[in-house]
């Protein structure tokens, strides 16, 4: 029985995307078997373990639930150190945005602070904040504000003054130039800074586990790569990953949600011959 055109659609569009799925995988799958193969014959096991063996850990932390505190505790740090980043990123940014005059004054400082090594900072922020969350969130959402600033900041500078003198000539408020034109030009430097963020917010957080803490995925991976236990160590790298993926993904969607009004490359007309 022929099949009918939509159908056959259907089908074509299921094995494209497939293809494209193990075309993305294929380059994980080969070094996966690599490392399986090169671990104990061309390295020595204790330093990388094997795949196997942690695909076995990560089934044992997640099935006796000793993993799932520090879960707990990493996830709400990271996510109150990515939210108070970013919005307080936002705010600054579009505000020495918008005021020149502003941005002359504070600039030179928050660019002075930029450059101090975010890692010195972890020291002070257990001083500050305590050995509790807060001392990551802090440090954290501070490399988080950096790059969301700096994007917002840049975003708003790149509005044309004619197009905003010309909004101002048909009688646009303040409140209507910032919300009709600065914040849509500012929005792909917004979510360009967010997207970026996501690892520097999990870097900030396992920096200050590293540092000083009482439960999260930073300790987990410090007592076990100070107990000479690979398989723990990259079962932890790879859950960190995941928070990682998992990020990068709804950041993704929220792109796609707010920019969907930005004309995509295939919907562009060709020039005629």
């Amino acid at each position: 029985m022929a099949l009918s055109p939509v159908k056959f659609s259907s089908m074509r569009h299921i094995w494209a995307s497939l293809r494209r799925a193990l075309v993305l995988a294929s380059p994980g799958i080969v070094l996966l078997c690599f490392w399986q193969f090169a671990s104990g014959r061309l390295v020595r096991e204790a330093y990388v373990s094997k795949p196997t063996e942690i695909l076995k850990r990560l089934f044992e932390l997640f099935y006796t639930g000793e993993i799932w505190p520090s879960l707990k505790v990493t996830g709400q740090e990271l996510v109150l150190s990515y939210v108070i980043g970013v919005v307080m990123g936002l705010l600054l940014g579009y505000a020495l945005g918008r005021s020149p005059r502003l941005a002359s004054v504070f600039e030179p400082y928050v660019m002075a602070f930029y450059g101090i090594p975010k890692i010195a900072l972890a020291p002070l922020f257990v001083i500050w904040f305590g050995i509790g969350i807060w001392s990551k969130v802090m440090l954290a959402g501070t490399m988080v504000f950096f790059l969301v600033f700096y994007n917002v900041y840049a975003g708003v500078r790149s509005v044309d003054r004619e197009i905003v003198n010309l909004a101002l000539v048909l009688g646009a408020n303040e409140r209507q130039l910032g919300r009709q034109i600065y914040l849509p030009a500012a929005a792909p430097f917004l979510l360009l800074g967010m997207r970026m963020a996501i690892p520097y917010a999990v870097i900030g957080v396992i920096v200050g586990e590293f540092t000083s803490s009482v439960v999260g995925l930073g300790l987990f991976i410090n007592y076990a790569s100070s107990t000479y236990d690979p398989a723990s160590v990259f079962a932890g790298i790879f859950i960190l990953l995941a928070f990682v993926m998992v990020m990068n993904a709804l950041a993704s969607r929220l792109e796609r949600r707010l920019l969907r009004w930005q004309p995509s490359m295939h919907s562009v007309p060709s020039e005629p011959n």
